[in-house]
């Protein structure tokens, strides 16, 4: 006679399990349709197949030097058309993300690669809605896929895929450190991130400025925790890198050169020069202090999340090298303001979030005959030099108009708000009925000092010659 059920056989999946498993797999259905899209697109195009996957060989290339035995920072891919490319990270990044891909036939890990991207731009798209207040779970999951294919289209997103870059999984770790209970743990991801490529480590500096002490140690211990990591697997190269080859930033490429959208290479293409002169680094460290000085005004406003874009715009503007991929950074913001905008009914906002995302999906100076790559620094009209440089300009505009914006937007809250207040109410985790957006919503409870909360919420390579042009990867 057989023994008595396991009473657990005949309980149902939770309902919420249920969902991240609809949720993820739509997700990943859809990353996975888009990778191949963009393979038969960019494959197939002419300018842009000679340069798909350029950046994607060197870190295959890499992950191979660390099976192999051989020293990183000697491996150096010849593009037809960039000519000579060098591994540009610390030596764990290339064993925890590129040895896997050597594994796999060049396109197949190709398509892994774009298809793993994407998924992470999802996940990017789902935290950003979950940080704005969307908390409906099937109302989230639709919009995440729906949101994944507009972010698709987005410059950043294109160029990103067309190189088969890591800048995505980069914005995922930090957006991790401000989702919604972050809690304890918060830190970790931005210490990570910094520790695989060393841009993040402008949100520690966001975390010390705004007195977030405990997030920046648990931070600080993560990077130097990850850094330790590499030292023990890779002692040789990660002396290398970290004892000066990480402060060589001219191996990124030309500072002049168009797709760079960083400040820097606005100023070289205006002064036609690829010298950094000393009071460029001076007005470089005026946007600086002037980019935290707002993420800690918008901070203390009531937004945390708010904060974290402005250190974006301005880890972004400084850096001497801001490829039109590392601006992957701008989904967040986009996705906050589309839903704050539907959320407020504010005709300007989503007017606003139409031109921003029109800056970050176009690529203007084509249209005004700039080259990618000149062979020497540009003589442009004042049209053109705008056109170049539209990416640095439309950050500096949000760092300059964003304070004030603020300042209307949560007038309801008294500047020194800490960390855990928020500039207006969160959405409630049943949602209650539509209001008008003329009623006023209640303040919310604020959140431990422990788990600051995250924001102000609702409302192939071709062999035909080239001539080389100017390094470019990372």
């Amino acid at each position: 006679m057989s023994g008595p059920a396991d009473p657990r056989a005949a309980v149902p999946a939770p309902a919420g399990t249920r969902a991240r498993v609809l949720t993820w797999s739509a997700v990943t259905v859809t990353a996975f349709a888009l990778a191949l899209v963009a393979q038969a697109v960019y494959t197939s195009d002419p300018h842009w197949g000679i340069r798909y996957m350029a950046d994607l060989w060197v870190y295959v290339a890499s992950g191979q030097a660390v099976r192999d035995g051989v020293s990183l920072y000697d491996v150096v891919i010849m593009s037809p058309l960039y000519g000579p490319m060098p591994y540009l990270y610390p030596p764990l990044t290339a064993v925890v993300l590129f040895v896997p891909l050597t594994f796999l036939p060049f396109g197949a890990a190709g398509l892994v690669w774009n298809t793993a991207t994407l998924i992470a731009l999802g996940a990017v798209v789902w935290i950003s809605l979950g940080i704005a207040g969307v908390l409906r779970t099937r109302t989230r999951t639709v919009l995440t896929v729906v949101g994944l294919v507009l972010v698709f289209c987005l410059l950043p997103t294109r160029i990103h895929l067309i190189f088969g870059q890591i800048n995505a999984f980069l914005v995922l770790l930090v957006l991790l450190d401000f989702r919604r209970g972050a809690g304890r743990w918060r830190g970790i991801g931005i210490g990570v991130a910094a520790a695989l490529k060393v841009t993040p480590m402008i949100f520690i500096v966001y975390l010390l400025i705004t007195g977030q002490w405990r997030a920046a140690r648990t931070a600080v211990l993560a990077f130097l925790g990850t850094v330790a990591i590499g030292f023990a697997v890779a002692p040789r190269d990660s002396l290398e890198y970290w004892g000066g080859l990480v402060f060589e930033s001219s191996r990124a490429g030309a500072v002049y050169a168009t797709p760079n959208q960083s400040l820097a290479s606005a100023m070289a293409r205006v002064f036609r020069s690829e010298v950094f002169a000393t009071w460029w680094l001076v007005v470089l460290a005026v946007v600086g202090v002037l980019g935290l000085a707002v993420a800690r005004h918008v901070h203390h406003r009531g937004s945390d999340f708010l904060g974290f874009c402005a250190a974006v715009l301005t880890g972004l503007l400084v850096s001497p090298v801001s490829w039109e991929h590392h601006w992957v950074y701008v989904v967040p913001l986009l996705v906050w303001l589309a839903v704050r905008a539907h959320q407020r009914r504010s005709a300007g906002l989503a007017a606003v979030t139409v031109l921003l995302s029109a800056v970050f999906t176009l690529r203007v100076f084509w249209w005004v005959g700039v080259q990618e790559f000149p062979p020497e620094p540009m003589d442009l009209n004042p049209w053109q030099q705008l056109a170049s440089s539209m990416m640095p300009v439309a950050a500096l505009l949000l760092l300059l108009l964003g304070p004030l914006w603020a300042r209307h937007e949560f007038r309801s809250r008294p500047a020194g708000a800490g960390a855990g207040a928020v500039a207006q109410a969160q959405a409630p985790t049943r949602a209650p009925a539509p209001a008008s957006p003329a009623v006023p919503a209640p303040a919310a409870t604020p959140a431990p000092a422990s788990a600051p909360d995250p924001a102000a919420t609702p409302p192939a390579t071709s062999t035909t010659p080239v001539v080389p042009e100017p390094t470019r990867s990372g």
